[in-house]
């Protein structure tokens, strides 16, 4: 009878995951991924929209590129222009994220301060892959500076013109 009972509880936890997706997401595919990795989730969210599922930012948190407000979200669709209206029919298979350390880690590190000042605060690093329904993927690599955040599509390679703020409104920014 316990085993049930465990059975039950873990049973109620899996459909908890669902309140994760944000939007519109009636009708979202079992295999769709529901969450994101920590530490993703601590700033970004899967969104439902009408153009298939985004990972985009937490409430409480801006993705932009530097220089102007300009958004950024990851969509699931993965096309240049002209999403289709696929609802929920586009979404993610699998959203992996890895820590990097030592050499991998430093050599990210490089690649992102390119044009940049150095900074005293050695990030964490973490690298992500995203796999759409579509079968297509996408590689990023976010850097964690305590406070504040960073991100760079990293798809065959890392390109630090694509690097974008990830920001806390309920930080100030720094000195």
């Amino acid at each position: 009878m316990r085993k049930y009972l465990v059975l039950l509880i873990l049973g109620f936890f899996c459909l908890e995951g669902n309140a994760a997706l944000v939007g519109e997401c009636e009708g979202t595919p079992i295999d769709a991924v529901k969450e994101l990795p920590n530490p993703l989730s601590e700033w970004g969210v899967i969104a439902c929209t009408p153009y298939g599922h985004i990972i985009s930012n937490k409430e409480g948190w801006i993705w932009s590129n530097p220089g102007g407000y300009s958004p950024v979200m990851i969509p699931s669709q993965m096309v240049r222009s002209n999403p289709e209206a696929l609802g929920n029919k586009s979404y993610f298979k699998e959203i992996s994220l890895k820590e990097l350390r030592g050499e991998a880690a430093a050599s990210a590190i490089e690649v992102f301060r390119t044009g940049f000042d150095k900074s005293p605060e050695e990030p964490r690093v973490y690298s992500v892959k995203v796999v759409s329904v579509s079968g297509k993927e996408l590689g990023f690599q976010f850097f964690e500076f305590g406070d504040h955040h960073w991100g760079m599509w990293c798809n065959k390679k890392c390109n630090p013109d694509s690097r974008f703020m990830i920001l806390n409104m309920d930080k100030k920014p720094n000195k």
